[in-house]
């Protein structure tokens, strides 16, 4: 039997920052139904071990996530194709909802190779991409937005999941459209990070 490796898809839902509104109102219509995802990474956990630990405080307890985190953002000093660690990615838990995963683990490593690649060529975010969201294809095309050397996030967690086989076909959809489609493509629930509450079942189902 073949190894396999745990890794997370992380769904952020916060509306505080003007880029994730805009997303959210541009892919809002076409995915009528989906969760408000505005934001996408993968989380890779440190092996052996845990994605994350309760540990006691003075005043209670707190979480601790480890692993890594790969996306393209803007977000603070970044601009691009990064990997950060999960730490610094996840300190508002509550904005967050994942997915959990098992693939091969040839294939993840495979994924990962790709992966950091496009961190190590990174050019910045590609705001060009966005609109993709809201423009057909053939029209992009024609006028020359479509931007091949830059990523955004749901492009870069889609094509993690093509290599990896999760996915047929990277067509740079909206996170709102990718969390979806990651959902049915694997059956696995949609949960918060905060409490490990379900959201949507793995039939993508209001829990």
């Amino acid at each position: 039997m073949s190894e396999t490796v745990k890794y997370r898809c992380l769904w952020y839902i916060y509306r505080g920052h003007w880029l994730n509104r805009g997303i959210l109102a541009a892919t809002w219509l076409p995915n009528i139904g989906t969760e408000p995802v505005s934001h996408c990474e993968v989380w890779e956990r440190y092996y052996p071990g845990a994605f994350s630990y309760l540990f006691e405080t003075d005043t209670g307890y707190e979480t601790a996530y480890y692993g890594q985190c790969w996306t393209s953002t803007t977000r603070d000093d970044d601009d691009g194709t990064v990997v950060r660690p999960a730490a610094q990615v996840l300190t508002n838990p509550e904005r967050w909802y994942y997915t959990e995963h098992e693939v091969d683990k040839f294939l993840f490593h495979y994924a990962k190779t790709f992966a950091d690649a496009r961190v190590h060529a990174n050019k910045g975010y590609s705001y060009r991409d966005l609109s993709r969201f809201i423009m057909p294809l053939w029209l992009l095309k024609v006028t020359r937005l479509a931007d091949n050397g830059r990523e955004i996030c749901s492009e870069h967690v889609a094509q993690w999941l093509v290599d990896m086989g999760v996915l047929d076909k990277n067509t740079i959809p909206s996170p709102r459209r990718l969390c979806r489609h990651t959902v049915l493509a694997t059956g696995s629930p949609l949960k918060r990070l905060s409490d490990d509450k379900m959201i949507r079942t793995g039939k993508w189902e209001k829990w």
